[in-house]
């Protein structure tokens, strides 16, 4: 399941038309790219993996690279380039990049997306220009191309055809005032307007996120132009994008079958759970868990109906601890339960409740199943690491398998 979902992803990254590369910040390094990105270099994408950018990229290039990177960072995660970059050979078009800053176990990593905007920037000088050439190229573009005034009141004075094909609605919709855009827009969006309107400036850049004529969500991008009578600018839709940012950025913390965190996820809040201890002195404990019955099971019945078991017992895990523990999978049938107490506290014994979810009968795919679990349980000592307290739980559980008398 986990590898369709991932063969998937790859393929709609590779329909986009947005250049997309990830690559690991010290040294450079190429972990993944679209074939949009490695067509310049008349590559295929797996070609370029391992490669490093300086070896790359042109000078000018890099130096933009390095601007950004000297910005980025955990206080500044997302960054759009304060520069619109000649496309590496092609030569008359333009790229926007934005990069986003990533934290992952083995250091930072930078996840970019640069975009084509020669129509956009276009557009923009034909909007300075004057109102005739704005209107007969807005009408034909594909992005909604829009102004705003605020005499004799704010409102929307035009917004291009396009909007329909984005979001349902008609330019006649949003009517003489603000009404209906105010009404579509989430709670952010409507801040930001209303913040907007007192202050008489927009942005220059940032998303909205408003909802369509049949109910759905889209994100919209605005590039935004501040004139001394209102605003223009182009909004474009990135609906996809911004999922695929997020989809991206998940699959280094997550395990991708059962959505709970992944082994490199649990050792980082381990870790901060660890470093609040040493403050604090609240209680650490960690419970670790393998499934008795598992393999046979997935023997008989195979690997399809085996992932539909794991699902189904990380849903138990999450049902069953409190809503502030943390649940991963660790492991083919490893899971494990991370918990923090208040000083003074009793750490309490969660094993029991635990093992009892999990060995509940459960139906799948029309055969019941029921599956025993060995839980072992170590409350962590002050100066131990993430490894050390995940090593004395994994050794309690097998003192718990070794104890259990066959039935």
């Amino acid at each position: 399941m986990s590898t369709l979902r991932a063969s998937a992803l790859v393929e709609i990254l590779d329909l986009l038309p947005d250049r997309v590369v990830r690559y690991r910040v010290e040294d450079l390094t190429v972990l993944y790219c679209n074939r949009a990105w490695s067509v310049q270099w008349d590559r295929e994408p797996q070609e370029l993996i391992g490669s490093q950018l300086d070896r790359l990229l042109r000078p000018e290039e890099i130096e933009g690279l390095t601007i950004q990177l000297s910005r980025l960072g955990p206080s500044n995660p997302v960054l759009d380039d304060v520069a619109v970059r000649p496309a590496t050979r092609q030569q008359g078009r333009w790229i926007q990049w934005t990069d986003r800053y990533l934290h992952t176990p083995d250091g930072p990593h930078i996840l970019a997306v640069g975009r084509d905007v020669t129509e956009r920037l276009a557009a923009e000088q034909q909007l300075a220009e004057n109102e005739r050439h704005f209107r007969a190229l807005a009408d034909l573009s594909t992005d909604i191309v829009f102004r705003g005034a605020r005499e004799p009141a704010v409102h929307l004075g035009y917004v291009s055809p396009s909007v329909v094909t984005v979001t349902g609605w008609t330019p006649d919709d949003f009517g003489t005032d603000m009404t209906h855009l105010m009404s579509i827009l989430d709670d952010d969006g409507r801040d930001l307007l209303a913040r907007a309107m007192r202050e008489g400036r927009l942005p220059d850049r940032f998303d909205l996120r408003v909802t369509r004529a049949d109910g759905g969500v889209a994100v919209l991008e605005l590039q935004v132009v501040n004139l001394p009578d209102g605003v223009q600018g182009v909004a474009r839709d990135v609906t996809d994008v911004r999922r695929i940012q997020e989809d991206l950025e998940q699959s280094a913390f997550r395990d991708p079958l059962t959505g709970l965190a992944n082994r490199r996820f649990l050792d980082e809040l381990l870790q901060g759970a660890l470093d609040r201890q040493d403050r604090t002195g609240q209680a650490v404990v960690v419970h670790y868990l393998d499934l008795d019955d598992f393999k046979p099971l997935n023997d008989t019945h195979g690997h399809a109906f085996g992932d539909l078991v794991l699902q189904e017992i990380a849903r138990r895990l999450v049902a069953t601890v409190r809503e502030e523990d943390v649940v991963a999978r660790v492991g083919g049938d490893e899971f494990v339960v991370l918990s923090e107490r208040p000083r003074g506290a009793s750490p309490g014994s969660s094993a029991d409740r635990i093992a009892d979810a999990v060995a509940e009968p459960m139906v799948i795919e029309g055969r019941e199943v029921r599956v025993r679990t060995s839980v072992g349980r170590a409350v962590a000592r002050p100066g131990q690491t993430a490894h050390e307290v995940l090593d004395d739980a994994d050794h309690a559980m097998y003192q718990v398998k070794r104890s259990r008398v066959p039935r």
